[in-house]
């Protein structure tokens, strides 16, 4: 194993890992191109990391974090008299946002071929993906304040889920054959048809 301190390498391994992506895309991030941006054989590579697959919910585990960031700051940026719809709105479109501006990392959150689906993710991204969940919750909890907590976390998982859905639809192009429209228009359309299911149900 190279010289530098273990835990060094392993920093070194991610700083490489999320450059070659972000620079080359998915494909690009192979164990052997990977050894050698980093400077080290790919048997300390997998000393390191068991497989190509433990480095990339690494690259996803940072890519949440940073998204968590972006998300609380769209919504500190709300008026805290604002109508739901117009939180909802911005943490859309701040999410919207933040996948085209990390369109080659943010592949490796969509990108999901075994063995990650096949695999429990591991406490340490779940963790960061509850954050991210909660603040749905608290953003909807005005629409259906009676309710359980089962049905609130229900209720913004389903909604992370529609919004993600679009987002993938909008940065993968495969919404284009669809619909003309502005994506941003389309985000709009989303946000207030989920807003008025939930505030109708209660």
């Amino acid at each position: 194993m190279s010289r530098q301190p273990r835990a060094e390498l392993a920093k070194a391994v991610l700083h490489e890992a999320r450059k070659l992506v972000a620079d080359h895309g998915l494909a690009a991030l192979t164990a052997r191109t990977l050894a050698q941006a980093v400077g080290c054989s790919v048997g300390t590579l997998y000393n390191l990391y068991p497989n190509l697959d433990t480095v990339r919910l690494h690259l996803n585990a940072e890519l949440l974090d940073r998204l968590q960031v972006v998300m609380k700051a769209a919504d500190d940026a709300v008026p805290p008299d604002a109508a739901v719809e117009t939180r909802l709105l911005a943490l859309a479109n701040a999410y919207l946002t933040f996948a085209r501006s990390n369109l080659n990392l943010f592949q490796t959150l969509i990108d999901n071929r075994p063995p990650v689906l096949t695999e429990p993710l591991p406490d340490w991204l779940l963790e960061r993906i509850v954050r991210l969940r909660r603040g749905i919750e608290m953003a909807v909890t005005p629409l259906i304040p009676n309710a359980s907590p089962d049905r609130l976390e229900r209720a913004a998982a389903t909604t992370w889920a529609a919004v993600n859905g679009l987002v993938e639809g909008i940065v993968s192009g495969n919404l284009a054959p669809v619909s003309s429209a502005d994506p941003e228009v389309m985000m709009a359309e989303l946000v207030e048809t989920l807003a008025a299911g939930l505030r109708v149900r209660g």
